[in-house]
C-alpha cells in the first residue's frame, strides 16, 4: 500500500518493453527526491515533466515514457512528489508552492529547450503554480486538476488518515494524500489573484462525469486565464481517469504541441 515502485522494479517494469531509463536521486533543500527520465538527457529535443495527483507517484506516468512516439520528440520526466515515490515518502508537504519550487529545481536541469508541464488532479495546480513564477514554460496540459477553491471536494472516508485512533491504521501514502486534501482550499486561494500571471498556451481537459474533481473547476479556470492562451476541452462521460482512458486524445496534443515547437 506504498503506491511507489523500488528502482529495481522500475528496470523490470521498462525492460520488459525492451527499454533502460534513467533514474535519478538528487537531493533538495536537504531532501531526498527522485525523479525518472526515458532517456539521457538529449538537449537538442524538448522536455515533458509529468506530474502526479494525490495520492500517487511517478509510475502514474511509465506509459508515457514507454511510448516510443513520444520518445523520438521529447525528453520524458516524470517525478516522484514531495512525500510520494522516493521524494521524502511519508511526509506531507502541503504547500502548493513548495511542491511546485522542487519540481522547478528539476526543470531547470532541462532548460537549454522547451519545456511542457503535464499534471493531473492535484499536478494541476502545481504546475499552473509553476507558471505564474516561471513565464517560460512553452505549454501546460493539465488533466482533471482540482483549482477551484469553492468547488474542493471532501470525502468522508478521508477521516480514517485523519481522526488520531485510526490514522496510524491508514498506509503513509493515504496520510500524505490526507493531509494535502486538508490544506488544499487553502492553498488554492493563496493563488486564486496570480492567474493572470500566466502567459503560457493551457491546454485543459475535465469529464463531465468526475466524480473526484467536480467538472466545475473547467468553469473556474475560464474565468481565470485570457481566452486567448487557454483551450478546454470536455470529455463526455469522462471520469477522473481520462489520463488513461483518453491516453491517445491527450498524447496527440503533446505531440501537436511538440512538432509546433
Amino acid at each position: 500500500m506504498t503506491m511507489r515502485k523500488s528502482d529495481k522494479s522500475v528496470l523490470k517494469n521498462f525492460k520488459k518493453k525492451g527499454q533502460t531509463p534513467k533514474i535519478y536521486h538528487d537531493t533538495y533543500n536537504g531532501i531526498s527526491i527522485r525523479y525518472i527520465a526515458d532517456k539521457t538527457f538529449d538537449k537538442n529535443i524538448p522536455t515533458i515533466i509529468f506530474v502526479h495527483g494525490a495520492p500517487g507517484s511517478s509510475d502514474n506516468y511509465y506509459k508515457h515514457l514507454q511510448d516510443k512516439e513520444l520518445q523520438k520528440k521529447a525528453n520524458l520526466v516524470t517525478v516522484d512528489r514531495l512525500g510520494y515515490g522516493y521524494s521524502n515518502f511519508g511526509k506531507a508537504e502541503t504547500s502548493i508552492a513548495k511542491q511546485a519550487a522542487m519540481i522547478e529545481y528539476i526543470a531547470q536541469k532541462y532548460r537549454q529547450n522547451k519545456i511542457m508541464l503535464v499534471g493531473w488532479s492535484y499536478g494541476g495546480p502545481i504546475i499552473a503554480k509553476m507558471a505564474m513564477k516561471n513565464q517560460s514554460y512553452g505549454h501546460i496540459i493539465m488533466i482533471a486538476p482540482a483549482v477551484s477553491p469553492k468547488d474542493e471536494k471532501y470525502f468522508w472516508f478521508g477521516n480514517f488518515a485523519k481522526w488520531k485512533a485510526t490514522r496510524w491504521l491508514s498506509p503513509k501514502v493515504f496520510r500524505v494524500a490526507e493531509d494535502e486534501k486538508l490544506a488544499h482550499v487553502m492553498e488554492l486561494e493563496k493563488m486564486e489573484n496570480d492567474w493572470d500571471k500566466i502567459k503560457t498556451p493551457i491546454t485543459y481537459y475535465h469529464g463531465n462525469k468526475d466524480g473526484l474533481v467536480p467538472y466545475k473547476n473547467m468553469t473556474f479556470i475560464q474565468t481565470k486565464v485570457n481566452d486567448s492562451l487557454l483551450k478546454c476541452v470536455t470529455i463526455n462521460k469522462g471520469t477522473h481517469f481520462i489520463i488513461f482512458k483518453n491516453y491517445d486524445m491527450i498524447k496527440k496534443k503533446m505531440l501537436d504541441v511538440l512538432e509546433n515547437f
